[in-house]
């Protein structure tokens, strides 16, 4: 079942239960296989908690990911996580949220770029820290100290040597797609929370790609797209991660629920989940 709405208590939108493929959008990793790997085989022998699966709790939490509608929307998350709604951020809207007064109950982190380290910034005891195993190493020393668990993608099946190796059979790699927030919403299925409210999952430019300046994201390639006669902007990772995102529901999505905030192109998918194309296309 999922959500798509602006105001507190949404009716429910149905699903089908059968999804379209849409068009495919070549998305090559940001990162050398070898170093990738490197990071893993160095960052597991650490010692860290690994994330595993935890019983079910009834609570909603609350996602921020890093899309422009963050800003908008960022009143009633505000409100929620003041009311004592568990916050979790994504990479840089971990930052956005810390500035303004938001300690995030959680934060993940994805990307193996070493540039990438500085999501984990400002650094709170409050907060506790999921970086998966594949992040550069830097981001496991600045956590030393704090709240740290580790975590490791399913589907890597280059690196599951190296897991099994340290682990043999006990450990769980998080399902989902190529981004951070589409792997947070199942490590935190695993964690026992089926109840998400998604804050700037946008996967679309809104004036800007982001809620805030990143900008190496600044001059990726531009793809037009329409869904149900909506036209949207979106960059090649935008529209990738929208294709991932109506996979991952047909495949998962009856698991939990999602409740997606502001006018982007995820919100349109869902009420539209089969009419996403890339604008060239339509005839």
């Amino acid at each position: 079942m999922l959500q798509s709405y602006t105001r507190s208590h949404p009716p429910s939108v149905a699903v089908r239960p059968k999804l379209i493929p849409v068009p495919e959008v070549i998305c090559s990793i940001n990162e050398e296989p070898e170093n990738i790997r490197e990071n893993i085989r160095g960052n597991i022998k650490r010692g860290f908690p690994q994330v595993a699966p935890y019983e079910s709790q009834d609570k909603v939490i609350a996602l921020a990911a890093g899309g422009a509608t963050l800003e908008e929307t960022f009143p009633d998350l505000m409100e929620k996580r003041k009311n004592g709604m568990p916050l979790v951020t994504v990479n840089g809207s971990h930052k956005y949220c810390m500035d303004r007064g938001l300690v995030p109950s959680a934060m993940v982190m994805l990307d193996s770029r070493e540039f990438n380290s500085r999501f984990i910034y400002p650094l709170s005891k409050e907060c506790k820290y999921f970086i998966s195993s594949q992040c550069h190493p830097s981001a496991f020393d600045n956590l030393e100290g704090y709240k740290l668990w580790i975590w490791h993608c399913a589907g890597d099946t280059d690196n599951e040597d190296l897991l099994k190796e340290q682990y043999g059979n006990n450990y769980f790699p998080i399902m989902g797609g190529s981004t951070v927030t589409l792997r947070a919403i199942h490590l935190f299925r695993m964690l026992g929370f089926s109840k998400f409210e998604v804050y700037g999952f946008d996967s679309c430019i809104i004036g800007q790609h982001h809620a805030y300046e990143q900008k190496e994201n600044d001059d990726e390639q531009v793809i037009d797209v329409i869904v149900a006669d909506k036209e949207f902007r979106c960059t090649a990772a935008h529209y990738h991660q929208a294709k991932e995102f109506v996979q991952m529901i047909g495949k998962t999505g009856e698991y939990y629920d999602l409740a997606v905030h502001g006018d982007g192109l995820i919100s349109h998918i869902i009420k539209h989940p089969d009419s996403l194309i890339k604008k060239e296309e339509v005839n």
